[in-house]
């Protein structure tokens, strides 16, 4: 079991080894993450194994769990939202070697050499994990529900409801009658 804060690791060598790297990290670590959140304290588990797959093509198969605590942008309440995140990145070195890919394959362009920080990897999955407006699941929300409490349904029909049309349809034909 690995902690991570800022560990770097060579994941050509870690693929053509198949090693299998699972750990923990803190929430509150991650500067582009932490500040999406409403707390940052928890951990994220990770799982990251590193392989060929059967095309010969260096892959990190990803796993990532947590619970993320985010402000519900429908009541502005804190909300949770469990993340179970998993995906297969391909290790590649240019941009044409990406377009290959086939489209189960993510590219994750890094130089023969270069090194890879894991954290940000778990982080990546974490961002891309969370909606654009997080909102509680659908009556689950407090404020919506207490503001709208006791209030009538309005019900609208189509045959009560004017067309907007029909003015239109009144300029084609010269009249402009709005009855």
């Amino acid at each position: 079991m690995v902690r991570l804060t800022s560990e770097r690791v060579d994941p050509w060598l870690l693929a053509e080894q198949e090693k299998t790297l699972e750990g923990q990290i803190a929430l509150g670590t991650l500067s582009r993450l932490a500040p999406l959140l409403v707390e940052d304290s928890g951990e994220a588990a990770f799982v990251m194994e590193f392989g060929r797959d059967e095309h010969g093509r260096s892959v990190i198969r990803s796993s990532v769990k947590a619970e993320l605590r985010l402000e519900c942008q429908r009541c502005l309440h804190t909300m949770t939202l469990p993340v179970d995140a998993s995906g297969v990145l391909a290790l590649v070195r240019g941009p044409m070697e990406a377009e290959q890919l086939p489209a189960e394959l993510d590219p994750l362009l890094l130089q023969e050499n270069e090194s890879l920080e894991l954290a940000r990897l778990v982080e990546d999955e974490l961002l891309l994990s969370i909606p654009v407006s997080p909102r509680h699941e659908a009556g689950v929300c407090q404020s919506h529900e207490t503001a709208h409490a006791g209030e009538p349904v309005a019900e609208t029909s189509q045959e009560t409801a004017p067309n907007p049309f029909k003015v239109l349809a009144g300029l084609k034909t010269g009249s402009t009658d709005d009855s």
